[in-house]
């Protein structure tokens, strides 16, 4: 009678050792999908900061070619409020999407 309870005693820690397992691999299978998400996050992230920078680049280039040998960028050519309105509100689009993209 005895060798009956050790049997079912083993039976019910093989069974709640089996559930415990099962839980681990689910979990463990949950981790590696986000982890994957996560991955592929960060690569779209690399790459859409790559595009940036590349974008920055250029902007820098232009300008660059088009400052003046003093370093005037408005060298000869008078700006009107508008303009210069315009070139605040340009400005400050840049600057928030930099830092929306900084903080992401």
């Amino acid at each position: 009678m005895t060798d009956k309870s050790k049997y079912d005693f083993f039976m019910d820690e093989l069974l709640s050792l089996e559930k415990q397992i099962y839980t681990v691999v689910l979990k463990s299978d949950e981790l590696v999908d986000e982890n994957n998400d996560l991955r592929e996050e960060i690569e779209n992230l690399q790459a859409e900061n790559g595009a940036l920078k590349n974008k920055l680049r250029e902007i820098e280039t232009s300008l660059t070619s088009q400052i003046g040998e003093n370093g005037d960028l408005f060298k000869g050519k008078p700006i009107s409020t508008n303009e210069k309105e315009e070139i605040k509100e340009k400005i400050e689009s840049l600057i928030s999407r930099l830092d929306y993209h900084l903080r992401s």
